[in-house]
């Protein structure tokens, strides 16, 4: 289990914070040999692995051990170490690490098993994260190491990468930010594959510290995502791959994880030979300069020429005998890019866009009659009802209008009626409630701006308290028994309330010039006031001081 203590390093990882330094210079590099092989800033370590634990300390005080214990080792003629088998001109670790490596045969097992390292590497710093690099090389060819995958697991599992070992030189797998377990250790495993005879390792590398890496981007482009394809047919697979701040060194391809091809220059594609009928997954695997993976996957059926008709025609169709179809009691499915567009039912139902048509023609979309003539002589017109069921009706029964479900009434003038068969001669009547999100009403009277124009006479406050007492509505707005009777006109009311509220605004700004002036008076007086107290507090003092 995960301690909480980890918890928290990988919640101040995510969130940018806790550990701040980057990847830089290898903390501690190995390099892996039968007798020493010391390699300059590397440290060596060399043996055969099978025969006992081989421990080595780095000058940093990272310590890397083996596990001689079978099968975490499995030797090929008694020995899992090898001097000069690599190739030499490697790159991707120093030419020197490249050429001898640690191996081991693929007599039992493949892939990741938990109980079963290979490395165990200690003295790491718990609080901290790391990037390990590793790599193996191989230039004997009769030894076939592709792929070696490499997995790694500290905290938790990180997962496994493929290399092509075989004359490698400038691929490796690189795991980034890689957090050790409670006791500050990581396990690295190397494994073969179930198709390969061996896996090896050559050198790695372990940088203390965060590190943001570019990340292959990959694509297949063609065949696309549950293409069906023909059998005894060569197809072209094509795949993008980009990287920003990187560069792609090659692109993979594989077919139910079998390889079966690779391309190093873009565009990338290959051509798959003659594929056996049947279901697969095909992935593009990109591999950037630094040994970064990413993969990108889609599903292809291959179907047996067997199953197809004839694509030029073919003779002898008797109907009675041989037809396009089916003999049992499910639907027929017509299909274009694999996505179904027709079917037609067992009882015969013919469905566009539905997979369940409830008449004979049902269709979701629309639909065109480009043949279409008019012929004002006709007299029927074409009717549906609430379901969309279609019906001839004479035209002599609307009575010059049509009806929807009984509610919305056209007439022969485009009046509409919603809830009354009268429209009474407006463009639209709706007798009951209606909503609107949005309501825009152009009027063509005038906007009342002119109220706050120079020489707008602006009626006394008496002359409105007097007309108000009197007819009990503002002047210009519309009585109670003209609206009842009448309604209002939306435009026109708006307009006027909007007069209203302007004419008060400029009572509001007269009242407000009056407030001003009698503060500005009230002040002056409690000026004069204070003054005047003043002069009778001095004249009590002299009274008293004659006294």
């Amino acid at each position: 289990m995960i301690s909480m203590k980890k918890i928290i390093v990988f919640i101040l990882l995510i969130s940018g914070y806790g550990i701040s330094r980057v990847q830089g210079q290898a903390t501690a590099s190995f390099n892996f040999s039968s007798t020493p092989k010391p390699v300059t800033g590397w440290t060596n370590v060399h043996g055969n692995p099978i025969d006992s634990i081989i421990t080595v300390t780095a000058p940093s005080g990272i310590t890397i051990s083996s596990v001689a214990t079978t099968p975490n080792w499995v030797p090929y003629n008694g020995s899992c170490a090898t001097d000069d088998g690599g190739m030499t001109n490697g790159t991707f670790f120093p030419d020197p690490v490249m050429r001898h490596f640690w191996f081991l045969n693929n007599p039992y097992s493949a892939y990741y098993q938990a109980a079963y390292p290979q490395l165990i590497i200690t003295g790491l710093n718990i609080h901290s994260v790391y990037t390990l690099s590793m790599t193996g090389s191989i230039s004997i060819t009769q030894f076939d190491v592709n792929p070696t995958v490499y997995t790694v697991t500290g905290a938790i599992v990180y997962g496994n990468i493929s290399i092509n070992g075989n004359l490698n030189t400038t691929d490796g797998a690189i795991f980034h930010n890689i957090a050790p377990d409670d006791s500050g250790r990581i396990k690295v495993y190397v494994n073969p594959t179930t198709d390969g005879q061996g896996a090896l390792i050559s050198g790695l590398q372990i940088t203390e510290g965060t590190s943001t890496t570019p990340v292959p981007t990959v694509s297949i482009t063609s065949p696309v995502n549950n293409e069906i394809l023909l059998e005894d047919n060569n197809i072209t697979i094509n795949a993008t791959a980009i990287e920003t701040g990187g560069s792609i060194t090659k692109v993979e391809f594989y077919a139910n994880g079998s390889k079966i091809g690779e391309n190093s220059t873009s565009p990338y594609s290959m051509v798959w030979a003659n594929p056996d009928a049947g279901n697969y997954t095909l992935m593009a695997r990109a591999i950037d300069g630094l040994g970064n993976i990413n993969t990108a996957s889609i599903n292809v059926s291959v179907e047996s020429l067997s199953s197809f008709w004839s694509m030029t025609g073919n003779s002898h169709m008797n109907p009675d005998s041989n037809f396009v179809g089916n003999v049992d009691s499910v639907r027929l499915a017509f299909r274009t890019k694999n996505i179904e567009r027709m079917s037609i039912s067992p009882i015969g139902n013919v469905g566009i866009g539905t997979i369940a048509p409830t008449a004979q023609l049902h269709t979701t979309g629309t639909v065109r009659l480009a043949g279409l003539t008019s012929d004002s002589t006709k007299n029927r017109v074409l009717v549906s009802d609430t379901s969309g069921n279609l019906f001839y009706r004479n035209v002599s029964s609307l009575s010059n209008r049509w009806v929807y479900a009984n509610g919305v009434l056209y007439d022969s003038t485009d009046n509409i009626a919603i809830g009354t068969s009268n429209p009474q001669g407006y463009k639209l009547a709706v007798n009951g409630t209606a909503i609107f999100t949005k309501v825009k009403v152009k009027t063509a009277g005038t906007w009342p701006d002119y109220v706050f124009k120079k020489g707008y006479t602006l009626p006394g406050l008496e002359e409105l308290e007097r007309y108000v007492a009197e007819y009990k509505h503002l002047p210009g707005i519309a009585p109670e028994s003209d609206v009842q009777r009448d309604g209002i006109d939306i435009g026109e009311h708006q307009a006027t309330l909007l007069k209203k509220i302007e004419e008060m605004t400029l009572y509001l700004i007269e009242e407000n010039k009056k407030l001003k002036e009698q503060n500005k008076q009230l002040a002056e007086q409690n000026s004069r006031l204070e003054q005047q107290q003043q002069q009778i507090d001095e004249l009590k003092k002299l009274i008293g001081r004659k006294k």
